[in-house]
């Protein structure tokens, strides 16, 4: 399988590496393809997600995706660096789609290319507040990505919590349907929305013709082995950029609070006595959140909390079902960087069907375990007619 997936004809860039659904076929992400407003423009294959030539841009899947697998043209660093020119300290920092009446400090295609780091990026550099501009979304074509920038400021607004800073930092506010423009316009601005979109998907088109060799009898790129692929565990650039700004803001005394795990890029997970060591959850680990180490005879996995993205590869890839992800996360834990550990057992070889599982006491593994308990239920059942609670 190839280990990237590039669409060069849209304006995203997928890198199957760090995607769920190419890592696992049993995954059932799909925060890329709930959020994409235009009809066809994100697939989900069996390589993972793919998106479309119909893509326009708006970057709502980049946002969604937990992993950071999707790229757009102008990535993160990008937004930040145009945010840390233009905020000033001590002021209001407003943020809007092109839709938006009247001047702000950044437009972007859609409030939900946001990510949390870029929500908090103002604060870092001073602002008193950061306003994203509402000017009614019912009434977009790109509606469907809404809740993805409403679910940006919940996070946002959970982090500011947690740091001890007031959550009324970060706020949408609804204001009139018109024309955004920029209190400091870069060079060669798109006057439009379409134009805008427009102009981000022929840069990309460019870039793509340029990075393609003119030689079409060139050799491809050998196919590497999916087992190869998934042993490599890349950099999930979202989180980096979101735990540098927690880093970066001063003053920040965290302070522990849990909030439900549905909707938030992050997890806290449990393991109980059937995990056998097998390291399925450690490999197919998009973000490499998960690590195992041997100490003698021990074995011991630990998870770090604050590169887990709650993408539950490793609760569905886990064939003995020993791994359980959390109902609720501490969100302190991107701010201490805590590892936890989550197995520390003797690793040990079972006598029956000799395969090596985890134990303190038993010469068996579970699965032996389990099977012999249902052969002694089928002979009581057999020759007594019934269980032997039953007859006492």
């Amino acid at each position: 399988m190839d280990e990237r997936v590039e669409t060069r004809t849209a304006p995203v860039q997928v890198v199957s590496e760090l995607c769920s659904r190419f890592r696992c076929t049993k995954s059932q992400c799909a925060a890329c393809a709930a959020v994409c407003p235009v009809p066809g423009a994100v697939r989900l294959a069996e390589k993972g997600a793919e998106v479309t030539a119909a893509c326009v841009g708006c970057g709502a899947c980049a946002s969604a995706c937990p992993n950071g697998a999707i790229r757009p043209l102008e990535d993160d660093g990008q937004l930040a660096q145009r945010i840390r020119e233009r905020v000033r300290s001590g002021e209001v920092f407003r943020i809007a789609c092109s839709r938006a009446r009247g001047r702000v400090d950044l437009v972007v295609p859609c409030l939900s290319r946001l990510t949390e780091a870029l929500v908090l990026e103002p604060i870092r550099g001073g602002a008193q507040r950061v306003e994203l501009l509402d000017p009614d979304c019912t009434t977009c074509g790109l509606k469907k990505a809404a809740p993805q920038w409403q679910r940006v400021i919940a996070f946002a607004r959970g982090l500011c919590e947690v740091a001890g800073l007031e959550t009324e930092r970060v706020a949408s506010v609804r204001v009139p349907s018109g024309k955004a423009g920029e209190t400091r316009q870069p060079a060669e601005t798109p006057n439009s929305r379409r134009a805008m979109f427009r102009a981000i998907a022929e840069r990309w088109k460019e870039i793509g013709k340029a990075t393609i060799p003119p030689d079409e009898t060139a050799e491809a790129a050998p196919i590497r082995p999916f087992r190869e692929v998934v042993q490599r565990h890349l950099e999930n650039p979202k989180r980096t950029d979101l735990l540098r700004m927690l880093d970066a803001l001063s003053g920040v005394t965290a302070v522990s609070k849990t909030f439900s795990v549905a909707g938030l890029p992050l997890a806290q997970m449990e393991v109980d006595h059937r995990c056998v060591g097998c390291n399925v959850c450690e490999t197919l680990c998009p973000v490499g959140a998960l690590k195992h180490r041997d100490e003698g005879d021990t074995y011991v996995l630990e998870l770090d909390g604050a590169q887990c993205t709650g993408c539950r590869v490793c609760e569905v890839a886990c064939y003995h079902q020993a791994l359980h992800i959390r109902e609720t996360v501490d969100l302190s834990l991107l701010f201490e960087r805590r590892s936890v550990t989550l197995v520390s057992s003797t690793r040990r070889t079972c006598r029956a069907c000799r395969e090596s599982f985890l134990s303190e006491a038993s010469e068996f593994c579970p699965s032996c375990l389990l099977s012999g308990g249902r052969r002694d239920a089928v002979a009581r059942r057999f020759f007594i007619g019934g269980n032997q609670s039953d007859r006492s």
